[in-house]
C-alpha cells in the first residue's frame, strides 16, 4: 500500500456541481447567522431602550412615588387639622 502524502504537488479532484453546492450551503448557513445577528440586535437594542425608559415619565421609579405619597398625606394631614380648627371657630362664632 502506498501512502498519501501531501506537499505541494497534491491535487485534489471535486466536481463542480459538488463544488456549487459546497459554496450554496455556506451561503446559506452565513446569510442565517446574519439573519439571527439582526435580530438579537434588534431585540438587545429593544430591551436597552425599555431599561432606560423605565426610570423617565412612562415608568415612574417606586421610590419617586413613594414621597410624593408621603408628601400628600402630610398635605391631608394639615388640612384635616385646619378643618377640625375652622369648625371648632365656627361653632365658637354662633354661640351667643
Amino acid at each position: 500500500m502506498t501512502e498519501a502524502k501531501v506537499n505541494d504537488r497534491t491535487t485534489f479532484n471535486i466536481s463542480i456541481s459538488y463544488l456549487i453546492q459546497i459554496i450554496l450551503a455556506i451561503a446559506a448557513f452565513v446569510y442565517g447567522y446574519a439573519s439571527i445577528s439582526e435580530h438579537i440586535e434588534k431585540n438587545d437594542t429593544e430591551i436597552k431602550n425599555l431599561r432606560a425608559n423605565q426610570n423617565t415619565y412612562i415608568f415612574p421609579d417606586i421610590r419617586t412615588l413613594e414621597q410624593k405619597t408621603i408628601v400628600l398625606e402630610k398635605e391631608v394631614l394639615v388640612l384635616q387639622k385646619e378643618i377640625e380648627f375652622y369648625k371648632k371657630e365656627l361653632q365658637n362664632a354662633n354661640k351667643p
